[in-house]
């Protein structure tokens, strides 16, 4: 006869959840976890911004997609739709020059959000070896649906951030980036 075995019950650790039950802890107790890692790797008084800055994407993608994309889009391909929104027709190499990127890289995202059915391509016309770019009806609407959902998702991923303080890092990172 089977004895009854009790089901353990447990809760899987997310990124978000550890680095949220860390970052409690470090805020009570010392550094947080990217400053004990810091401290181990450097011994200037410079930081690592991008041990920071990998931390905080890891910890927005934790909850990006329950949130935002819900198995439809990836960030990349959001990048490509906002784009083209705003400049329809434009060749693959003109969508990587506005976004600062790789040729091939952006290759791979169009070819992502054309199998989605988000991007159309179609021949230029003039130039058989040019394609113009442009979203479909169900781009068109998944920037609808974009626009619901990450706002929510960045004040809830930013929520320790006052609106002003959100404001300054977005200053900042996009002076780290484009000067």
């Amino acid at each position: 006869m089977r004895s009854a075995r009790r089901k353990k019950s447990w809760t899987p650790v997310t990124a978000r959840s550890a680095l949220q039950t860390s970052a409690d802890r470090a805020t009570a107790s010392g550094p947080s976890p990217s400053g004990l890692i810091e401290s181990q790797i450097t011994s200037s008084s410079e930081p690592v911004l991008g041990l920071y800055l990998h931390t905080a994407y890891m910890f927005f993608m934790s909850t990006y997609e329950e949130g935002v994309g819900r198995g439809e889009i990836t960030p990349n391909v959001i990048g490509v739709l906002a784009i083209l929104a705003l400049h329809p027709g434009l060749s693959q190499a003109e969508l990587a020059r506005v976004i600062g990127l790789e040729r091939s890289t952006v290759g791979v995202t169009v070819a992502r959000a054309i199998a989605s059915g988000f991007v159309k391509r179609t021949d230029s016309g003039a130039d058989a070896r040019r394609y113009s770019l442009f979203l479909t009806r169900r781009g068109e609407q998944m920037l609808v649906k974009l626009r619901q959902r990450i706002p929510e998702h960045e004040r809830r991923a930013a929520g320790r951030l006052t609106l002003d303080e959100r404001l300054q890092l977005r200053a900042l990172l996009d002076k780290l980036v484009f000067g």
